[in-house]
């Protein structure tokens, strides 16, 4: 699947021959309390348009959301959606292609000869949906469990590919709450909180970039060498070229372009004029402009190499009061993380 050459043959052949039920959604179907708390009530289709994606994909998209909508099984699961959506991300780009790793087409690169359906089938992605859902809710815990080993259990890519889901889950969320009025309360950890990602933890606040990636976290905050004037002020996950690095909290985001160092931009999320501030260095691209609100969770851009850097990777820096590079604000952000996600 997804046009990789390496990949495993995919799944057990399984045979296709239960009916396809596609509901007309009329009006929507009321979603549960909490999202009536966050005055998100009713299932009408959101935006028709996201700054990541083209005319094309947004096409797709919605039309993936509408399938998961109305599936009997998924009709009030939005992280269904959520799983589905950031599946496509990475098979296809959210893209109905027409090739594919030998036989794979389609959104989810579903292969024919592996039972997935008949080509036509899997190149119509309501079909293409509604028969990745019905592998979904069989596999175990796919509710509670991380998107990339639920996506990996369905899609069974080569093991080396197992952890590309995740980094499209912000994306994926974001495109769920666009696309599914009322979905935001149900894909929170707490029901209180609106507008929040599932990947925020405890504290209100996530790791600066996917799951998959946190391991990579070189805990050398407060480091000497030669590489550093003083000390190094911050952390760094050691992570490849244009891995999506994410707004640790929510704030406002802040741009200087005068720190070498950084690269062409170091990037702050602040909270205010003396409370927490998160920078983030060397990246490769930005998605988010100077003065604009994110959540935690939200992408900011993608980790580089640019500045002060031997290679990719992201420098993550906190600052408890927004004060300077060696304040005695700056903080030990490896703690922070582990204490607040």
């Amino acid at each position: 699947m997804a046009g990789k050459t390496t990949y495993a043959v995919g799944l057990l052949a399984l045979p296709i021959a239960f009916p396809i039920l596609f509901i007309v959604m009329i009006g929507g179907q009321a979603l549960s309390s909490p999202a009536a708390a966050c005055g998100e009530e009713g299932v009408s289709v959101g935006p028709s348009s996201d700054p990541d994606l083209d005319a094309e994909q947004m096409r797709v998209a919605q039309q993936i959301v509408a399938a998961v909508r109305a599936f009997p099984a998924t009709a009030d699961k939005p992280h269904a959606a959520v799983i589905a959506l950031a599946t496509a991300r990475q098979e296809s780009g959210i893209r109905n292609l027409d090739y594919g790793d030998r036989d794979s087409l389609g959104a989810f690169q579903q292969r024919p000869s592996q039972g997935w359906g008949t080509p036509e089938q899997v190149m119509n992605v309501p079909h293409a949906t509604t028969t990745f859902l019905r592998h979904l809710i069989l596999t175990p815990e796919w509710e509670t469990r991380r998107v990339t080993d639920v996506a990996a259990d369905v899609q069974r890519p080569a093991e080396e590919y197992r952890g590309l889901y995740e980094q499209w889950v912000p994306l994926a969320t974001r495109l769920t709450e666009q696309l599914w009025s009322g979905a935001t309360a149900s894909l929170t950890t707490a029901p209180a909180v609106c507008g929040s990602s599932p990947l925020v933890g405890r504290g209100g606040d996530v790791y600066p970039v996917p799951p998959a990636f946190i391991g990579t976290d070189s805990h050398n905050w407060g480091g000497t060498g030669s590489h550093w004037d003083s000390w190094h002020t911050g952390t760094d996950f050691s992570v490849p070229c244009g891995t999506p690095v994410l707004a640790a909290m929510t704030g406002t985001v802040e741009i200087d372009t005068s720190q070498a160092w950084a690269g062409t931009w170091l990037v702050k999320v602040v909270t205010g004029p003396d409370s927490v501030a998160t920078w983030y260095a060397h990246m490769q691209s930005l998605d988010v402009h100077a003065g604009q609100s994110v959540r935690a969770g939200q992408q900011l851009g993608q980790a580089g190499a640019r500045g002060n850097a031997t290679g990719c990777h992201l420098h993550f820096e906190v600052h408890l009061h927004n004060g300077s590079i060696y304040g005695p604000d700056n903080f030990d952000p490896s703690q922070w993380l582990a204490e607040r996600t």
